[in-house]
């Protein structure tokens, strides 16, 4: 294919800010999470459990930008590498923090078997735990990416050619899979296999990153997420209500098919979360979450994500667990410092100038091609 230099010239697609300043709140979901590992939190103790949810909403994020960011001059070698780019470098310096924690500190040994899996993202699709939580166990979720980035240049082009109808039906075939899975599994599998498959299988989880690329072309086709931001984050509350609070009063059938459900319904929650924040740049409407705060610790989030966990057990290891406490909150506070502010300098000396460089050195290759190939097209031409 003879490239030209208006592809590398055409506007990208309208920024969503918003999305970036969303990142964040989720990055903090999941440090509430492992936080509960360290000490409960008062009133929150309840939920804190949820606040790994905050992967669903991630994998949901990552269908919807990488849809709504596809230009069509774009090639699936291309888009790998930017992949590779955005992800692996601070992956491995992560991991490389992480085995002292996870490993040496806790005097677990070392499975470089596991480890090296690790390493190349291959690690979610083994059904054992010293295994999918190897190196740094937040990278499981990396893995699973690695398996949504392949399919995306695939998917991209014919999602983005149908109507919003017919994505609306794909989407509720797909969830309506999620759902038998969920439903039956338990019935089908051992509990280990079960425990994998509902939470890290990438082909489980690749059913919230077909969701986000549905919604980003439906937006592009004209859908709207019909209510804003703050009903969007009320829906998503009330159900965290529901799922944690309410249905440990209903019978065990109905407790049941509540937590099933949840693998269908927070998926769409969170989607029409991200259509609602989309909604907000796309009308020019003020949105509080791409002030610049936010927007950074946004930015910040991939490294908050993948070194908060490091930093919690290190603490566990270091000053044992702590006692339910209205102190917890302080503890918290801190952790949270901490985290954001490791995250901060990931970012600013590893992830963001190293993604730099690979991607100039990717623009340089394709300019020495285009440059290559000017000389045979003018020889063409008439």
């Amino acid at each position: 294919m003879r490239l030209h230099f208006d592809e590398m010239d055409r506007p990208p697609p309208a920024r969503l800010d918003s999305l970036t300043g969303l990142r964040f709140f989720a990055a903090w979901m999941v440090v509430v999470h492992h936080f509960a590992n360290f000490g409960a939190l008062p009133v929150l103790w309840r939920y804190q459990g949820f606040g790994a949810t905050g992967v669903t909403f991630f994998f949901v994020l990552s269908g919807f930008v990488l849809t709504w960011s596809f230009v069509p001059s774009d090639t699936p070698a291309r888009f790998y590498w930017r992949r590779f780019a955005r992800i692996w470098p601070l992956h491995v310096v992560t991991t490389l923090l992480a085995l002292p924690v996870f490993y040496s500190m806790r005097d677990v040994p070392y499975d470089w078997t596991a480890i090296t899996l690790s390493f190349f993202l291959l690690h979610a699709w083994v059904p054992t735990v010293t295994t999918y939580f190897a190196g740094n166990p937040a990278s499981w979720t990396l893995s699973c990416e690695m398996f949504f980035y392949a399919l995306h240049p695939f998917l991209v082009r014919p999602s983005l050619a149908l109507k919003p109808a017919v994505l609306a039906a794909a989407t509720a075939l797909v969830l309506a899979a999620v759902f038998v899975v969920a439903r039956w599994s338990p019935d089908w599998f051992s509990l280990r296999i079960v425990g994998w498959l509902l939470y890290i299988s990438p082909l489980f989880r690749v059913g919230e990153f077909l969701l986000g690329v549905a919604l980003a072309a439906a937006l592009k086709r004209g859908f709207r997420v019909p209510f804003g931001v703050i009903p969007a984050a009320i829906l998503v509350g009330a159900w965290f209500h529901l799922d944690y609070q309410f249905s440990l009063d209903f019978p065990a059938e109905l407790r049941a098919l509540t937590s099933q459900l949840n693998y269908v319904v927070l998926p769409l929650l969170y989607a029409a979360l991200i259509g609602a924040a989309a909604q907000l740049d796309l009308s020019g409407a003020r949105s509080w979450l791409r002030s610049k705060p936010l927007v950074l610790l946004g930015q910040w989030s991939y490294a908050l994500y993948l070194v908060h966990a490091t930093i919690i057990y290190a603490l566990i290891e270091w000053l044992g667990v702590r006692t339910y406490s209205p102190l917890n909150v302080l503890w918290f506070a801190g952790v949270s410092v901490i985290a954001i502010a490791a995250s901060a300098a990931l970012y600013s000396l590893i992830e963001h100038p190293i993604e730099q460089r690979l991607r100039a050195w990717q623009r340089e290759r394709l300019a020495a091609r285009i440059r290559a190939d000017a000389p045979a097209a003018a020889v063409e031409r008439p």
